[in-house]
């Protein structure tokens, strides 16, 4: 019994729709191996990484930062920073707990997006898979995919390069309040996450994004059938009427 075939609407559509969603499921998933308490050991080690003037170690510094991560990722209740302490004070004012609860709730909802996007690539690409005739267009959806992942992170890395500080203010006011992300060089957020921790965040997400696009487009291209070559020397008898 021959299998029904996949209509070539649907073809276009799955395959324009793994191409559109691997830039979301690439750059997202890079920003995810960022929020580690790894990365934050990476990053404090690094030569020339500027040292906190108010006081806090290297040590003190991994610690908070890796409860602020832990309180980001996993969704922690608001009480989890609140009640942290620096001596007798707490460690974070008001302005900054509510900015914390700014960036978990992007943080969750970027994540989520990541968790659809992620499963409809799955889905989709598998649904290409299952047949023979519809692999090609697997193979060119990650291919186009990946150069799309690629091109993107390209164009805003460098623009990241070259002109940082308009950089970071449009990302934050694409994704927070005015004057709700500002804060004094005193305050504890400031003193775990320099600017230079976010700029070389940037541009490594950017780098593992594109490095990972590229990766993807290769198997693309590896993957796609190539017609057959004719053997050297073959040719064709034209035949006498």
């Amino acid at each position: 019994m021959h299998s029904i075939p996949m209509p070539t609407f649907f073809v276009r559509l799955f395959k324009v729709l793994i191409a559109l969603l691997l830039p979301l499921v690439i750059v997202i998933g890079s920003v995810r191996l960022l929020v580690t308490d790894r990365y934050l050991a990476f990053e404090y080690s690094k030569i020339g990484f500027p040292p906190d003037r108010y006081g806090f170690d290297q040590a003190q510094r991994l610690a908070y930062a890796s409860a602020n991560f832990r309180y980001v990722r996993e969704a922690q209740s608001p009480e989890t920073m609140s009640e942290q302490q620096l001596g007798y004070a707490p460690l974070y004012n008001a302005r900054e707990l509510k900015h914390m609860q700014d960036v978990q709730n992007v943080y969750q909802a970027v994540w989520w997006v990541w968790q659809l996007a992620f499963s409809l690539v799955l889905l989709v690409g598998f649904a290409l898979a299952w047949r023979r005739v519809t692999r090609p267009a697997l193979y060119t959806a990650l291919r186009w995919g990946g150069l799309l992942t690629a091109g993107i992170v390209g164009l805003i890395g460098g623009l990241a390069v070259v002109a940082w500080q308009l950089w970071f203010v449009a990302f934050h006011q694409v994704f927070f309040a005015t004057g709700t992300w500002t804060f004094e060089y005193t305050d504890t957020l400031i003193r775990l996450f320099p600017e230079k921790f976010w700029f070389d965040a940037a541009l490594t997400i950017a780098g593992i994004s594109a490095a990972g696009g590229l990766a993807v487009a290769l198997a693309g291209w590896r993957l796609q059938p190539r017609p057959a070559k004719m053997p050297v020397g073959a040719y064709i008898i034209p035949s006498r009427s």
